[in-house]
C-alpha cells in the first residue's frame, strides 16, 4: 500500500541527507514545509523507500494520503483503513493502541494541511498528532503547504526549512526527464522561469 519510490528526484539530496540524519538519532518527528509544487510528498515517497529506513521499519512503513479528511474523525479513519481496523465512529484510539502494541513503525501524514488549515480545526488535529507521537517508537513525519509546524509535537531538531524553488540546474533536469525529447534551451530556462523552479507545476 506504499506509493512507489519517485522515478525521477532532483535537487533535494540536501533534505534527503538531514532528514536520514535525523534517523540515526531516534525517533524523528519531522515537517516537511513549503510552497505547492516543490516536491515535499517526492522527497517523502523518497525517504520511505531509502534502504535505511526499510531496514529500521519494514513492513511497518505506513504512507497515508490525508487530502480527503475533513476532520480529525475523518483523518483517523483514514489511517485506520490503511491499517485495516474495522470501522467505528472514532478510531482515534484504535489507531493510537494499534501503534503502540506493534513494533516500531515510520507514519507518513502526506498534504496533511488540507485538515489542519482551517482555524477551528487545528486544536483537534494537534491533539491527534500529540496522542501518536506520545508512542515513542512511532516515527512520524507530515508534509504540509506552509511554513508553520502544527503544535503540541516535539519536532526533530534541527528543523528541516521549508522547501525553497529547485535550482536551475536541477529544475532543468527535471523538466527534460519529465517532458523527454529535445528541447530549445531558451525556451526550457522561459518555462522554469514562468514556474519559478516549482517542479510540481508540470510534474504528473
Amino acid at each position: 500500500m506504499l506509493p512507489s519510490e519517485p522515478k525521477i528526484f532532483h535537487g533535494r539530496e540536501t533534505e534527503l541527507t538531514k532528514i536520514l540524519a535525523l534517523f540515526s538519532q531516534g525517533t524523528p518527528r519531522i515537517a516537511i514545509l513549503g510552497a505547492g509544487g516543490m516536491g515535499k510528498t517526492s522527497l517523502a515517497r523518497a525517504v520511505i523507500h531509502r534502504t535505511e529506513v526499510i531496514h529500521l521499519y519494514g513492513q511497518y512503513r505506513h504512507f497515508v494520503a490525508c487530502d480527503s479528511a475533513t476532520n480529525k474523525v475523518e483523518l483517523a479513519a483514514l489511517v485506520g483503513a490503511h491499517l485495516g481496523l474495522k470501522p467505528g465512529p472514532d478510531l482515534t484510539w484504535a489507531v493510537v493502541n494499534h501503534f503502540s502494541n506493534n513494533p516500531r513503525g515510520l507514519l507518513i501524514l502526506d498534504n496533511l494541511e488540507t485538515v489542519w488549515e482551517p482555524t477551528e480545526l487545528r486544536p483537534e488535529i494537534e491533539e491527534f498528532l500529540s496522542l501518536l507521537t506520545d508512542v515513542d517508537h512511532l516515527a512520524l513525519i507530515i508534509t504540509m503547504r506552509g511554513a508553520e509546524r502544527p503544535l503540541k509535537v516535539c519536532w526533530s531538531h534541527p528543523f528541516l526549512p521549508p522547501l525553497e524553488p529547485l535550482d536551475q540546474d536541477a529544475a532543468q533536469k527535471m523538466f527534460l526527464d519529465i517532458a523527454g525529447g529535445t528541447h530549445d534551451p531558451t525556451e526550457v530556462e522561459k518555462i522554469l522561469a514562468l514556474t519559478d523552479n516549482m517542479y510540481g507545476i508540470f510534474d504528473e
